[in-house]
Parts: structure tokens; sequence; C-alpha cells
């Protein structure tokens, strides 16, 4: 019986496939000298993170271990000064007390042009920058608070140990971003609330305005809450995970609108 075409073919196939596997196995494809791999791998040091308690991303507990930062890399040193002593002196002038009412937080300060300290109209004053023209001793400290009484941004102008001036913030609607004392404040309310106090305790907390001016138009007028202080809380496992229980806290009414737990999966 005579082979078929198809198994000549295949036979053919084979014998030159193997020729070209002969003729290439002493070719040398690098000329660097091949070291055996280690028998074992080698050990890990794990590299332990945490949040600072200034607050920030997670950093190296151990500052000593290695880093690809360490060589050649500038020292920075940031200084950040300290509003308390300017908060005292504002808060025993009667005008401030007058403005701020009972009830009251503080949101932050900053330097600016002495001239630029008023806030005028709906725009905000330009920012103090290097082109104003202004020496360094031409600067007055503006402080702001939320004034929960009169549901209303308050800004202090202080020079040295003197309030120069107090204002109700003009423009219609207009929130500051939420100082570090709303948030812990937010979150203690929210600990509280029935709907959730058993369940947050010990999970950590954060909390961030949610009717800021841009945002006013997409509530409804009738809402509980509308025109208010309001921040949104939030309790997660880790600072980083998905929140797993949520809080609106009225900080004007200092209540707690709604609470519970998060939707979707957990």
């Amino acid at each position: 019986m005579k082979p078929s075409f198809l198994f000549i073919r295949t036979c053919i196939e084979i014998g030159f496939l193997c020729g070209i596997l002969v003729g290439c196995s002493g070719v040398t494809l690098s000329n660097i000298p091949k070291k055996p791999l280690p028998s074992s791998p080698p050990a890990l040091s794990e590299l332990t993170l945490a949040l600072p308690p200034e607050g920030g991303p997670r950093r190296p507990v151990d500052s000593s271990g290695p880093s690809a930062f360490q060589a050649n890399a500038p020292t920075i040193i940031i200084v950040e000064e300290d509003p308390t002593p300017l908060q005292t002196v504002a808060e025993q002038d009667a005008r401030v007390r007058e403005h701020l009412g009972d009830r009251f937080g503080f949101i932050g300060h900053e330097d600016v042009p002495t001239d630029h300290c008023l806030i005028h109209g709906e725009e905000n004053p330009p920012s103090p920058s290097l082109s104003d023209g202004h020496s360094t001793d031409d600067k007055t400290h503006r402080l702001t608070y939320y004034s929960y009484s009169h549901n209303s941004a308050i800004h202090v102008c202080l020079q040295g140990n003197h309030v120069t001036n107090v204002q109700r913030d003009p423009r219609q609607g207009y929130q500051p971003q939420e100082g570090p004392e709303e948030v812990e404040q937010a979150i203690a309310l929210a600990r509280k609330d029935a709907r959730i106090a058993q369940d947050v305790q010990n999970l950590p907390g954060h909390a961030i305005l949610t009717s800021p001016e841009e945002y006013r138009y997409f509530w409804v007028s009738n809402e509980a809450g509308f025109g208010d202080r309001v921040l949104w809380v939030t309790f997660s496992e880790m600072p980083e995970s998905l929140a797993l229980f949520f809080a609106r806290v009225d900080l004007t009414n200092g209540q707690v609108l709604d609470a519970g737990k998060e939707p979707g999966p957990q």
C-alpha cells in the first residue's frame, strides 16, 4: 500500500523542523554569564505605614528604613501659625461676640493685604501675592467663623492684638469650607444618633460640607436643612475604605437630619 500524499508531506515538514532546531542549538543567545537562582527567595522586611497625627497620607513608621528619597533629598520644614491666640483676641471683642451669637464654629485664618480684608460684593478679593505691591508688614489677619445663631459666615480682621473690622459675609448663600471644629462636632453628633449609634462607635468618621454655594440650587426649598450649615458624615472600617454608614448633620440647628446604612455592597 502506497503512503498517501498527506502522510509524505507531514514527514517532510517534521524533518525540516527538526533540522532547524538542531541547527540553532549551537547559537549563543547572550554573552552575559548566567548566575544560578538562589535556593530560597530573600527575606522581605515589612514597611509599616500609619496615619500621622496631623493628618495626610499614610507614612512609614520607621524613618530609618530604606527610602528612595533619602539621598540628597531637601529638608522641608512647614511652620503653621497657631490661630488660638488670634481667636482669643477676636472672641473677647464685643462686636465679634454680637456677630457670632451664642453658637458658632471657627473655620480658619489667613494673612491678607490690609485693604483686602473685607469682602466686597459677590466676588472674593484677589488673593495676596508678591505682585500686590504690599510689604510683609502691611498684612492683616482675617479670621473666618460660621455663626449658627445667624446662619452666616463672619469675618474678623485683626492687626496685632486689635480687632479692626467685623463683617457678615455679603454673598448670598455663601458657605466657607468646613473647619476642623465643625468636622469634629458633626461626627460627634452623628455617633449619638440612635439609628447608627450601636454600629459606628469604633469606626473612624469623616465629614464634608454638603451645601456649598455652587450646589445650593439643587436643593429642594422645603427640604430639611435647606440653606443651613449641613455636613455629610460617613463611617468606614479604615480611613481609605468604602463608607458603611452615613449621616446628614445640620449644624445650624444642631441635629441629625438623616442617618443609616450606606446602600450597596458592604
